[in-house]
This record gives C-alpha cells, sequence and structure tokens, in this order.
C-alpha cells in the first residue's frame, strides 16, 4: 500500500469516525466523563506536582550552588529527595505558620462578638417589651395547622434528608479518597521526575516525527519556565497585597487588621478572584464587631485591590512571564470565563508561551524571506 492511499485510508476512518461520534454525542460524552473520573486522581496528582516543583527546583539550585565546593558532593538522585523533603517541610510550617497567627485572631474576634451580643440582649428585650405586639395571627396560624398532614410532611422531608445526607457523605468520601490518592500519585511523580522524563521524551521520539517531537519538547520548556516564573511573582504579589491591606486597615482604623492581611495574602494566591473572597471575610467581620464600619471597610478594600489589580500585578506578574499587562488581563479574563480558578491560574503562562512561540516563528519567517530576498 503506498503512501497516498494510506492518507486516503486514514482521512477516511477519521471521517467516519468523526461522523459516528456525532451521531451519538450523548454516549461519547458519557465515556469521557467516565474517563475523566477515573483519570482524576492522576490529573490532580500531575497538576499538585507541578506547584510543588517549583519551589522543589529552587530549592535543589540553592543546595548545588553551597555544595558545590564540597569533596563529596550528592548526587542528582538524593540531591533531588533532599530539596523535595525541605519543600514539603517550608510548605507545612508556612501553613502551621498561618494558623497560628489566624486562631488567635479568630478566638478574639468570637469572644467579642459573645460580649457584644450578650452586651445587646437586654437592649432587645426592652424593644420588645416596649412594643405592644399582636400575636393573634400567630394563635390563629397555630390552631388552623393540620398535625396529621404536619406529621406526614416532616416524615417525607426526613426521607429526603437522609437521601441528602447520604449523598454527601459519598461525595465527602470519593473527594478524599480522590484527595489521597492525588497526593500519593504527587509524590511518586515528583521522587520519579527524571525518569518519568526519560521515559517521555523516549515515547515522543519513538512514536512522533522529528518536527512535532522537536515542537513538543520546546512548548513544555517554555511552558515550564513561564509557568515557575508566573508561581513565584504570585507568591510575591500575594505577600505585597497583604502588607498594602494590612496598611490601608491600620491607617483608617478598621478592626482586623493583621487578619484581613493574612487572609487576603492567603487567598491571592488565586489570581484576581482570591482578594474577592478575602474581601467578603472582612467586610463580614466588621459587620459583626463595627456595623457603622462596614461602609469604610467596604470602600477601602475595593480601593487597594482595585490599585493592586490595575497597577502592581500585571506589572508584578505579567513582567515576570514576559506579557504587557494588557494580555496579562486579557489571558486571566479568558481564562476565569471558560475553566474558572484553574483557568486564571494556567491562561497567563500559556498565553505567555503562545506570544513567545508566535514571535519565534515571526522571526523565523522575516529571516527566512530576507535570506529569500537577498538571493
Amino acid at each position: 500500500m503506498d503512501k497516498k492511499t494510506k492518507q486516503n485510508l486514514l482521512v477516511t476512518v477519521m471521517g467516519v469516525s468523526l461522523f459516528v461520534a456525532l451521531m451519538n454525542l450523548s454516549a461519547v460524552l458519557g465515556c469521557v466523563g467516565k474517563l475523566m473520573d477515573l483519570l482524576l486522581p492522576v490529573i490532580a496528582g500531575g497538576i499538585l506536582a507541578l506547584f510543588i516543583s517549583v519551589p522543589a527546583n529552587g530549592v535543589k539550585k540553592r543546595l548545588q550552588k553551597l555544595l558545590k565546593k564540597e569533596k563529596k558532593p550528592l548526587s542528582d538522585r538524593k540531591l533531588q529527595n533532599v530539596s523535595f523533603a525541605i519543600t514539603i517541610i517550608s510548605i507545612l510550617l508556612v501553613f502551621l505558620l498561618v494558623l497560628i497567627l489566624l486562631i488567635p485572631e479568630i478566638s478574639r474576634s468570637s469572644e467579642s462578638l459573645y460580649v457584644q451580643v450578650r452586651a445587646s440582649i437586654p437592649g432587645w428585650m426592652e424593644y420588645l417589651d416596649g412594643h405592644d405586639l399582636n400575636i393573634q395571627w400567630l394563635e390563629e396560624w397555630i390552631s388552623g395547622i393540620d398535625l396529621e398532614k404536619a406529621m406526614q410532611n416532616i416524615s417525607d422531608g426526613m426521607d429526603v434528608l437522609f437521601g441528602n445526607l447520604v449523598n454527601a457523605l459519598s461525595f465527602t468520601v470519593n473527594i478524599i479518597v480522590t484527595g489521597a490518592f492525588a497526593i500519593i500519585i504527587c509524590i511518586y511523580m515528583l521522587l520519579e521526575k527524571e525518569r518519568l522524563g526519560r521515559h517521555a521524551r523516549k515515547l515522543a521520539h519513538a512514536y512522533l516525527k522529528p518536527v512535532w517531537e522537536e515542537n513538543i519538547l520546546h512548548f513544555c520548556t517554555v511552558f515550564y519556565r513561564s509557568f515557575t516564573n508566573f508561581l513565584s511573582s504570585q507568591c510575591w504579589e500575594a505577600v505585597i497585597l497583604g502588607i498594602l491591606m494590612f496598611l490601608s486597615f491600620a491607617i483608617f482604623r478598621l478592626p482586623y487588621g493583621s487578619l484581613v492581611g493574612m487572609l487576603t495574602a492567603v487567598c491571592a494566591i488565586i489570581p484576581y478572584v482570591g482578594a474577592l473572597i478575602s474581601c467578603a471575610i472582612s467586610v463580614f467581620l466588621t459587620l459583626l464587631i463595627a456595623p457603622s464600619a462596614v461602609l469604610r471597610c467596604l470602600i477601602v478594600y475595593l480601593v487597594v485591590q482595585f490599585i493592586e489589580n490595575q497597577f502592581i500585578y500585571p506589572r508584578v506578574v505579567g513582567g515576570s512571564v514576559g506579557l504587557p499587562p494588557l494580555y496579562t488581563l486579557i489571558a486571566a479574563m479568558i481564562g476565569g470565563k471558560l475553566f474558572g480558578i484553574m483557568g486564571i491560574i494556567f491562561f497567563i503562562p500559556l498565553a505567555a508561551v503562545a506570544i513567545e512561540l508566535v514571535k519565534e516563528d515571526a522571526i523565523h519567517r522575516i529571516r527566512k524571506k530576507g535570506n529569500i530576498a537577498s538571493s
């Protein structure tokens, strides 16, 4: 069979397969959904490994510089394991520090809220005693209740509630099991990173044409470099926003400045969206302890967040991945619309990769045209 016949046969098979898939779209989508459920721990573990590999590689480079003058330096395998252990311990210490800072603030907030509510109870009781409330409508409503029907409705409601509880419990167990498998897969991926990389390169070399192999490996290299720069700058940006929020709350004499600053820094790891979550929490806390300062709290928070989103974030994060501020905003907006929070996180480095690849292709084409013109 000659090459042209093979190509025609391949096109025919692909066309028939696409037609059959479109005619049975619901069944195809169902199979895809089941396949995604099966692969969800692997996908989640891979994403988690991608995030953890960024600081782990940074630690590995620092260790290589420190141990460069040693007579018997550690092997690459041992160095990778040590950097992974240091990274995991550092992440756990950061979470522990956040809990140490947050728990006392939350405890003090709960105590002050309890004291305030307890002090307000006499005023509420005095208000109720001072107003002649007409409760005749309540007595008429109670006398008109059909107890038998009410008990039947309660029984039906309990059945529905029990079913919902079982579904919620099953969903929770499924999430826990998936998360456990994802963490285990993540650990194996990080510990066997070099071996997995060699296997992937061998498969690409065996089954892909040289041009496709080179393009895919180049894309992966550029994406990982862009994602590393993006994640590092995102952490710095979160720290900057947390400090700005703490200083703003201190200047305008708003409560819970340290708590809001810490929550903002933690939530700001999620681009653009995380700060809104901490904004809602800070407004709620201010409403509990100082209702008159809620509007001032909301204005201060939104102004600081607007300044950070429009001027600091695009330059800190966009500059680190080589994106102009406008492109950074557009990439985050499109990613958020399509895939939510994960889209916001991944679309910025993807946009940087796309722009870099387009630049490389444009330069190659320009040089090629220049060579043709000169000849």
